[in-house]
């Protein structure tokens, strides 16, 4: 058996995240003011059916706890935990939408329970039902029997006629936060004697976007020789490193196209994920917008970079060549959409120009290859500890780096700069919003102090906050060479 089957709420004390919607159906239970329909909505694996099977065993348990809980023991709450009642039905309305199915359960209704006290209906995905079923199902739904009741469940809420909405008691469900889905994960670890790295869950609970279902199926999938692991889930999902993130957004306001495609086909020739790529790219640039909400400026340039990769990231699937749609996408982020074949034809009669200037160049660039590199400076020790300035940080920022004990640690220390120091506060600048939270975890910041005191024999107290990017694209007149045309920048790419 799955962990997720295994680990399904059973009673209402057991569901994760909903605790408005559990409130109100347990005080309907006790008072006995429940209503013969009811509409669950909300994002998939946030546990709409699960919550749909418990109150259908609350309707028919014969020894219900503390007024609302099913007992898990009485032969009808055995029989909905087996799928042997037979007065619970559950309809898939995605393989069963007709007009005719809707019928047969219209005519059907009408007889009474066989074992239960209640008869009920679940209908997941009752989006799918054609515009001919909802109708039939209307006139059931306006006049119910007694002992029938109807739960319809819904990740497409805007797709049920109001005409449907109306008869029925409708519930939200929320996206589950990612602390409560860690800390489910945790209980899950606890229970199956599973060694899981905190940072791993987190990742886990992140990925999943507020969806408990997704994230105990990560879990289970990620649990290799008893042991959830942080950097083989970050290799198993492909995530790209956040310094590709940054350099192919600063090469978007730069407008270097060539360089941003050509990451996107290294990424895709490693084998990694492009639809992780661009969530996490979006997540990157939402980071940054929030950042810049004083200057409008910089928040115009955002929405439209927001805007472009999120229909890109839509159509990957889709496309015959992956990366085509990103591609695209940097073009148009770049501002070649706008482009005429005109303005296209006058950039080829400059090819002439423009051939000098590459020459030039690369002569440059051999030039610069032949001259002999300069001597590496030499480190500098702070003579004394109340000495220590901003300079000799940033000197001996590689050497604390490499005192760092473990590899993660490092690794989100390094996404940072020093920007000052002031009065013994070390202000660090992230990147990464995930790396700087793992950064400013008591024990993280810990062992990262030790470092800073074995190499520069002074102690320091961070300070940590979120790089703000700098969204003003490069000035034309500061541009040292034209923009190549869309043949030569497809042509630098991908070779004659």
């Amino acid at each position: 058996m799955s962990l997720y089957l295994k680990y399904r709420p059973q009673d209402f004390k057991s569901v994760v995240g909903q605790d408005h919607i559990v409130a109100t159906l347990k005080n309907a239970i006790r008072h006995h003011s429940l209503t013969h329909a009811y509409l669950f909505s909300g994002p998939r694996g946030t546990g709409k059916t699960s919550l749909a099977r418990i109150l259908a065993k609350s309707l028919n348990c014969t020894d219900l706890q503390e007024g609302s809980e099913p007992c898990n023991r009485c032969e009808n709450c055995e029989g909905i935990l087996t799928g042997r009642m037979v007065d619970l039905i559950e309809i898939d309305a995605a393989s069963n939408r007709g007009i005719d199915e809707i019928r047969e359960l219209r005519d059907k209704i009408m007889f009474a329970p066989n074992q239960g006290s209640a008869k009920i209906y679940i209908i997941d995905e009752v989006h799918m039902l054609t515009k001919e079923a909802f109708n039939a199902l209307l006139k059931t739904l306006e006049e119910p029997p007694s002992h029938a009741y109807f739960i319809l469940a819904t990740t497409e809420f805007h797709k049920i006629p109001e005409t449907i909405i109306s008869r029925c008691q409708q519930f939200s469900f929320k996206r589950i936060s990612k602390e409560a889905i860690v800390k489910r994960l945790e209980y899950i670890a606890d229970q199956e004697k599973v060694q899981a790295e905190p940072d791993a869950l987190e990742l886990i609970a992140k990925i999943s976007s507020g969806g408990l279902r997704d994230a105990i199926g990560l879990f289970e999938q990620m649990t290799i020789d008893g042991a959830v692991i942080y950097q083989e889930v970050v290799a198993y999902l492909g995530i790209t490193g956040h310094m590709m993130i940054e350099a192919f957004f600063e090469a978007l306001l730069n407008k270097e196209a060539a360089k941003a495609i050509e990451m996107i086909n290294q990424i895709n020739g490693q084998g990694q994920d492009l639809n992780q790529f661009c969530r996490e790219l979006i997540t990157y640039l939402r980071e940054q917008m929030l950042l810049g909400l004083n200057d409008k400026e910089e928040v115009g340039n955002i929405i439209r970079y927001i805007d472009i990769f999120s229909a890109a990231k839509s159509q990957i699937n889709q496309a015959l060549i992956p990366q085509l749609p990103l591609e695209i996408a940097v073009m148009k982020a770049c501002g070649y959409e706008n482009k005429t074949e005109e303005a296209v034809a006058e950039k080829e009669e400059g090819g002439e120009k423009r051939s000098s200037v590459h020459e030039g160049r690369a002569a440059g660039t051999a030039g610069t290859i032949s001259d002999p590199l300069p001597e590496k400076p030499e480190k500098k020790e702070p003579a004394n500890p109340d000495d220590l300035t901003i300079e000799t940080v940033k000197e001996n920022w590689q050497r604390v780096a490499e005192n760092i004990e473990t590899p993660f640690i490092r690794m989100s220390f390094m996404d940072s700069d020093p920007i000052k120091l002031e009065k013994g506060i070390l202000h660090l600048s992230f990147k990464s919003s995930t790396l700087m939270e793992k950064v400013a975890k008591p024990t993280n910041q810990g062992e990262i102090l030790k470092a800073f005191e074995k190499v520069l024999s002074s102690k320091v107290t961070l300070r940590l906050e979120l790089k703000k990017v700098d969204l003003k694209p490069v000035k034309e007149e500061d541009k040292k060479e034209e923009i190549p045309s869309v043949i030569e920048m497809a042509k630098e790419v991908f070779g004659q």
